[in-house]
């Protein structure tokens, strides 16, 4: 068989980072499918895991064990921070094991996480790191800091293969894209500089380890872009660049990230989600075959040599793509990682037949047929995902949510997630423009209308497969239908409400009235859809518990009452 790419990796965040059992069976999945890298992603992973020990009192240049240090610093830690005495040393048992498990599979394990990162008591016994009551993201104890914290950590670690790191997110407890530090120093140090200090301050001690530093262009907008981009390409040329599929976030309906193959000589790995956190996290079913697919192949033509596929989300406790019809995208990721032509009857078999949907007495011709019946309804999961919680291809829900308020909608839509930036002709798309405001509102019938036909394909009858599954199968569309009715009410509503209190009545007053009409139905079918689903919580018991977080009817009621606020024209209520 065909090796695409030779890092073909399997990213879990989450609690499940600290759960044993559970990476073990992940473990044994990528085994089963051709994964060969495990990457344990929490965001301060090094910080909950070392002390460092040189902060504490430790003298020495090195320590043979994490309790060397400790028998010298114990007092300390008791004496300072006595609820995180105990959990480096116990949490080092852990990672021992699953580098253990790891090694015995033939499969490389990274550490990522988002710096820089600290402990609270830091702060304490260097009071002048917070200037004005803002801590300071240029003073240099932090260069020193994060050399003394990889250093510690390879010294007790040997066994992990490298460290993955996002320092421009704005998402760590330090960077100088959240910096509110006006000192002289923060004024006069560009955001490109500073990436360059703290990346070359993690470089030093994992290669002096023989281990490997990857960066990750996390960012969210072109001017974060350029200015990652600079200092990633002035690291050591063995420094690999890890790159989201698409440039912003994943989000399937935007377009190719363009730093891929412009990295200079640097080796790319390149990230995609299979839960959904923006696409409906397996409640609205999103199998992405064949945008994996295309991603790939142009992914391979561009130099790329390695995948990342994360399984689930650090906001997300207890949910992962395992839990629920995403898990074809896991199948999907291991068999293109390997082979871009694999075909989708191949993967949809091998996921058929792995998680025991075939009855045992299936003859090879029955397989075949439920292998095809099963490829026409998941194929259109995705057309159907994209048209509920996108909106022509922008962005319209706060992480799979639908939006609180007629503001937040356009503010995610156009602000935080704004498409146009990267396709410039999408700067209209969503105006109050009756051409384009009849597209808005033809796309969400045709998403409501795909969904209510496959519930009634699926309901029809089962064309063979194991009852239990099959069951499962008809409920998980059955609550698709609810989700993708909820967007369909809510984008109506807003993008009416912006019709309504935007648009030009004069220039097409048939399409003003029509805004009027949809607004005042879809208003009312939200209503109704909270009364529903106050009757859906009470009365169902989904587990796991994240169905009840996209569709929670106080969420609901918080819209449709900003929403009535907005409008404010009693004769549509």
């Amino acid at each position: 068989m065909k090796y695409d790419f030779n890092v073909r990796a399997f990213e879990i965040h989450s609690l499940y980072a600290w759960d044993f059992e559970w990476i073990i069976k992940s473990m044994d999945f990528m085994t089963a499918n051709g994964f060969n890298t495990l990457i344990l992603h929490r965001n301060d992973f090094i910080d909950l895991i070392v002390y460092p020990g040189k902060y504490f009192g430790c003298k020495k240049d090195h320590y043979n064990s994490i309790f060397e240090r400790y028998k010298e610093i114990f007092r300390t830690l008791y004496k300072f921070t006595p609820t995180r005495r105990s959990g480096p040393y116990q949490r080092r048992a852990f990672l021992k094991r699953i580098l253990l498990e790891a090694g015995r599979r033939g499969i490389n394990v990274y550490i990522e996480n988002k710096e820089l990162y600290f402990p609270d008591i830091i702060l304490e016994f260097y009071p002048e790191l917070v200037k004005n009551g803002k801590i300071c993201a240029t003073d240099p104890f932090w260069i020193e800091f994060t050399k003394v914290k990889y250093r510690e950590f390879f010294e007790e670690f040997p066994e992990v293969s490298g460290i993955i790191t996002s320092p421009a997110t704005g998402e760590s407890r330090v960077s100088i894209n959240s910096n509110r530090c006006s000192c002289d120093r923060c004024r006069n140090t560009s955001k490109a500089e500073w990436f360059r200090n703290v990346l070359m301050a993690m470089y030093e001690p994992i290669h002096a380890a023989g281990k490997q530093l990857v960066v990750r262009d996390f960012v969210f907008n072109p001017d974060a872009h350029r200015d990652i981009s600079e200092a990633m390409e002035s690291l050591p040329s063995d420094v690999v660049l890890s790159l989201k599929n698409t440039p912003h976030d994943y989000y399937p309906t935007f377009p190719i990230n363009p730093r891929i193959g412009n990295v200079g000589k640097h080796e790319q790995w390149i990230e995609f989600d299979a839960m959904g956190q923006y696409f409906g996290w397996g409640v609205c079913i999103a199998d992405l075959m064949e945008d994996y697919r295309f991603r790939m192949k142009d992914a391979l033509a561009k130099g790329a040599s390695g995948v990342v596929f994360r399984t689930d989300w650090e906001s997300l406790d207890g949910h992962t793509a395992f839990g629920n019809m995403n898990k074809i995208n896991l199948y999907s990721a291991g068999m293109l990682s390997r082979d871009t032509d694999a075909s989708s009857e191949s993967i949809y078999d091998a996921f058929l037949s792995a998680e025991g949907w075939y009855p045992s007495e299936a003859t090879l011709g029955q397989r075949k047929s439920l292998v095809q019946w099963f490829c026409g309804l998941m194929s259109r999961t995705w057309n159907i995902a994209s048209k509920t919680m996108f909106v022509k291809n922008c962005v319209f829900s706060d992480s799979s949510l639908v939006p609180i308020s007629f503001a937040h909608a356009l503010w995610l839509a156009e602000e935080k997630n704004s498409l146009k930036d990267w396709q410039k002709e999408k700067a209209s798309a969503l105006l109050p423009i009756p051409e384009e405001y009849a597209e808005i509102i033809n796309e969400k019938e045709l998403a409501l209308d795909d969904a209510s036909d496959i519930v009634s394909e699926v309901a029809a009858n089962n064309p063979g497969f194991e009852k239990e599954k099959y069951d499962y199968f008809v409920s998980c569309f059955e609550n698709q239908l609810l989700y993708v009715r909820l967007f369909r009410n809510a984008a109506e509503a807003i993008f009416s409400c912006r019709y309504i209190k935007e648009g030009d009545e004069k220039q097409n007053p048939e399409m003003y009235e029509k805004s009027r009409n949809i607004f005042h139905t879809s208003m009312e079918d939200l209503l109704a859809m909270s009364v529903e689903l106050d009757s859906f919580w009470k009365n169902t018991e989904y587990r796991p518990h994240i169905i009840y977080t996209l569709l929670d009817p106080d969420r609901i009621r918080c819209l449709y009452d900003d929403l009535k606020e907005v409008v404010d024209d009693e004769s549509l209520f």
